[in-house]
């Protein structure tokens, strides 16, 4: 022992002299020559005798049956779930795995995946479910990102590396921004202290002056302690001057934490006759028409805006065969740019023709007795005591349809579940296929002269007119069909 005490300390004071190729051979030589052991090494935390995670150990040979047991699982719960919610399911189960890896290995730089797609997951799946319109948007995606980050220091097990905390803190206070706290408004009285921004300019100098003069232990402290109050010192004043421009005021009323803060309702009225059409475009917002009385449209629309945004222009516009529905979505001062939407609820008269797209958003249609044609880019589609079905195409969201089927239609979906019922009187030629779905015939449904396979079902319904076919095509997704 007082050989390997020696000989370490001759090396020592020849260890500078090299470069880290010319010190590991050293001590490499020195181990043969003396059977010394390798010092071990220091950490910020110590000096440690062991490594949990030294490679071949048998945590660390864990982490791979591990990793494949969590994917396996959570692949597993998605055949559990609704086709809807599986997405943020699966990027859930990534990070977990990066989780485990972490755990089983002791890899830092696991931890970062493993907080951030765990954050982005329930992001996800948040959008999946319905009547959660607070989650959904660019604030709730950067309060979730913030808790990302959070979560990385958290998983990462490192007291002393606090780098995740201030994107944490900027993102979550961002998201707050974005998605609009009730007690904004109380910060518009607070707006004078964005005027005093150079002192923090100076209180800057003075830790530069007197970091070397501190004690080392007091410094990582005092550094972490003064950032954190320069990052929050910058979200409050950006709240407070926001809060100022007047957006608040301008409303009267105490915003709600969601997705946009303001909101009215406007009422609007136009004729139109058995026959004519009634068109609508909503590009960001829901859509729900249904059958009414007299011979005048009548539209209730909520209309959604940001602090410091204007309320999107709704009008009634009368048109060669019909009138339309449209909306001008102004863009305000906010940092995305236009984040309103408008919520219609439409009441029309007997035998008037529907056109209804939605870029983003549901539409929902119900007892129209005229001819029915709807389109959304995303969003769910749904249809009840329909008799003149002539289109219905889905880029992204389920397809429910329910009514008399007697004419020629079409149903197109390239990723969501459809789902027909025919009601009694139906009288109909089918002809339905799956890309990548299946074909599910429900209850007892009776078809003539046609076959049923697991991606395509053709036959006659009842005695259909010549060319009465309704004819359903998806890309990606089952279809469901019963009377």
């Amino acid at each position: 022992m007082a050989i390997c005490i020696k000989s370490a300390q001759v090396f020592a004071r020849t260890r500078e002299r090299g470069n880290a190729r010319t010190r590991e051979n050293g001590w490499r030589r020195l181990q043969l020559q003396t059977r010394c052991p390798r010092p071990t090494p220091k950490t910020p935390m110590g000096y440690h005798q062991t490594d949990p995670y030294d490679r071949g150990s048998a945590l660390s040979r864990s982490f791979l049956p591990l990793a494949l047991i969590t994917l396996g699982v959570v692949f597993l719960l998605g055949n559990l779930v609704p086709e809807r919610g599986r997405a943020g399911l699966f990027v859930v189960g990534l990070g977990a795995a990066f989780l485990v890896g972490r755990l089983t290995t002791g890899r830092y730089g696991y931890a970062v995946p493993a907080g951030i797609l765990m954050a982005i997951g329930a992001y996800i799946s948040l959008q999946d479910l319905s009547g959660l319109r607070a989650f959904q948007g660019a604030g709730a995606f950067f309060v979730l990102l913030g808790v990302g980050f959070a979560l990385t220091y958290a998983i990462g097990l490192r007291p002393w590396a606090i780098w995740p905390l201030f994107p944490a803190t900027v993102l979550v206070g961002l998201g707050l921004a974005l998605l609009g706290i009730s007690a904004l408004g109380a910060l518009a009285s607070l707006s004078w202290i964005a005027a005093y921004w150079p002192a923090a300019l100076v209180l800057l100098g003075v830790w530069l002056l007197l970091r070397d003069s501190l004690p080392a232990p007091a410094r990582r402290p005092i550094a972490t302690l003064g950032g954190l109050a320069l990052l929050a010192y910058g979200i409050l004043a950006a709240a407070a001057s926001m809060a100022t421009g007047g957006a608040l005021a301008r409303t009267g009323g105490s915003p709600g934490f969601g997705p946009a803060p303001f909101a009215d309702t406007v009422t609007l009225e136009a004729p139109i006759a058995a026959g004519q059409a009634f068109v609508v475009d909503n590009s960001s917002g829901n859509t729900t028409i249904h059958a009414g009385r007299g011979s005048t449209i009548h539209v209730e629309a909520a209309r959604h805006y940001r602090m410091g945004g204007q309320a999107p222009e709704v009008r009634l516009t009368p048109r060669g065969d019909g009138v339309t529905l449209e909306s001008s979505n102004a863009r305000g001062r906010f940092p995305f740019g236009d984040s309103s939407s408008v919520d219609y609820t439409v009441e029309l008269p007997a035998g008037v023709n529907v056109r209804a797209q939605s870029s983003s958003g549901s539409v929902s249609v119900s007892d129209v007795t005229g001819e029915v044609r709807l389109e959304t880019s995303s969003g769910r589609l749904d249809a009840t005591g329909l008799s003149h079905l002539r289109e219905a195409t889905s880029s992204s969201g389920s397809i429910s349809l329910e009514g008399v089927f007697t004419e020629a239609a079409q149903v197109r979906s390239s990723s969501g579940t459809v789902n027909l019922k025919l009601l009694p009187g139906s009288a109909i030629q089918l002809d339905v296929k799956s890309s990548s779905g299946s074909v599910e015939p429900q209850g007892s449904l009776f078809l003539t002269g046609g076959a049923t396979q697991r991606t395509s079902l053709t036959g006659a319904l009842g005695t259909p007119a010549s060319g009465a076919i309704l004819n359903v095509q998806t890309s990606s997704g089952r279809v469901r069909i019963s009377q």
